[in-house]
């Protein structure tokens, strides 16, 4: 049985009140006394006197008791709550003392008109974007953490045809998609060592026309840019990474983490065949979450090792990006190279 916010409240003495604002996004407990709260993006200290060592350990075993774990023998326990909110248990010795972190779920999801009315989503970007995955292009997302990029996805896969299949992936339920024929894998939890890979590649048994992945985290990028270069167009993703362009270095890394990944320029031709375009969101200074800038990938000249891409928002002239150096010892050299099917979506917009 999951636990939900409410079931907090006895064990966490003085953040009742914290807990039941929905406009607060994430509570974070540094050890007695210590607590922190985001509130629209902003943190600040919290006045928590009562929040003591018992508290935060009485806290921690309640937490825990659900999956069967007891944070005296587990050092680090990530969970979910009912409503979708997470919570991870940092305990003695991997912290000196016991730390909870207790990340809130949105509740609901914004649409494209509301995020354009927050003066989050630039329209150019949004009429930009639905022209890619109306043409079958892919998207990735591209943020730090808390920047909003899954709900930015969330929004964005709206533009999805209705009547289209669509399959999501995630390491922990979290996108809110309405659509009919939709499939959600979630990877937490499962028996035999079933990562966020194994679940990409079994997404393609399930006839999905569009794959949606919630964070690429490692490996499975090799595959996520195999289903999108084999006739999955018009699927999303995101990816932390500080701006859009070190977002596809971040998407090749991540595929080259594979066992069996190709060469790094092939896997940098793939990135470029594989994503039309990256919108890197940001969380402002004064917690507002926004699109910083939208780009699309042109080439990838393996020669200097460096992506080129245009800007579409805000608008500047191409440019060249560059990429980290291999670590792989896949490098090879080459003249910028631009894929066929790139250019066939581009000769039907």
């Amino acid at each position: 049985m999951e636990l939900g916010i409410a079931d907090l409240k006895p064990f966490l003495p003085g953040l009742e009140d914290v807990l039941d604002d929905e406009e607060v996004s994430e509570v974070m407990i540094n050890g007695p006394g210590q607590v922190f709260v985001e509130r629209r993006g902003k943190m600040t200290a919290f006045e928590a006197p009562q929040i003591d060592a018992d508290a935060i350990a009485r806290a921690s075993i309640h937490i825990a008791r659900p999956l069967r774990k007891d944070p005296l023998t587990e050092a680090v326990i990530d969970a979910r709550l009912e409503d979708g909110s997470r919570v991870a248990i940092c305990s003695p010795p991997g912290s000196p003392t016991a730390v909870i972190t207790i990340r809130r779920f949105g509740g609901r999801a914004f649409t494209i008109r509301e995020l354009e009315e927050m003066g989050s989503l630039p329209l150019p970007v949004v009429d930009e974007a639905a022209a890619i995955l109306r043409h079958d292009g892919n998207l990735l997302i591209a943020g730090g953490t808390g920047s909003g990029k899954t709900t930015l996805l969330n929004a964005l896969a709206a533009l999805l045809p209705d009547a289209d299949r669509v399959v999501s992936i995630e390491d922990t339920l979290e996108l809110q998609l309405r659509r009919t024929n939709c499939v959600r894998f979630e990877a937490r939890g499962l028996a035999g060592g079933v990562t966020i890979r194994d679940l990409v590649r079994h997404s393609l048994r399930h006839r999905p026309d569009h794959i949606v992945v919630g964070e690429v985290r490692g490996a499975e990028a090799a595959d996520l840019l195999q289903a999108l270069n084999t006739g999955h167009g018009g699927s999303l993703a995101t990816v932390h990474a500080n701006n859009a362009e070190s977002a596809l270095s971040r998407l090749a890394s991540c595929a080259m983490q594979a066992s069996d990944a190709l060469p790094w320029s092939v896997v940098c031709r793939g990135v470029v065949d594989g994503i039309e375009a990256v919108i890197h969101q940001t969380r402002m200074p004064t917690g507002e979450r926004k699109v910083a800038q939208m780009v699309r990938v042109k080439d990838y000249d393996a020669q200097n090792n460096r992506w080129v891409v245009e800007p579409i928002w805000p608008a500047e002239p191409a440019r060249v990006a560059p990429t980290p150096a291999n670590t792989s010892g896949g490098g090879a050299s080459g003249k910028p190279t631009r894929t066929s099917a790139k250019r066939r979506r581009r000769r039907k917009r």
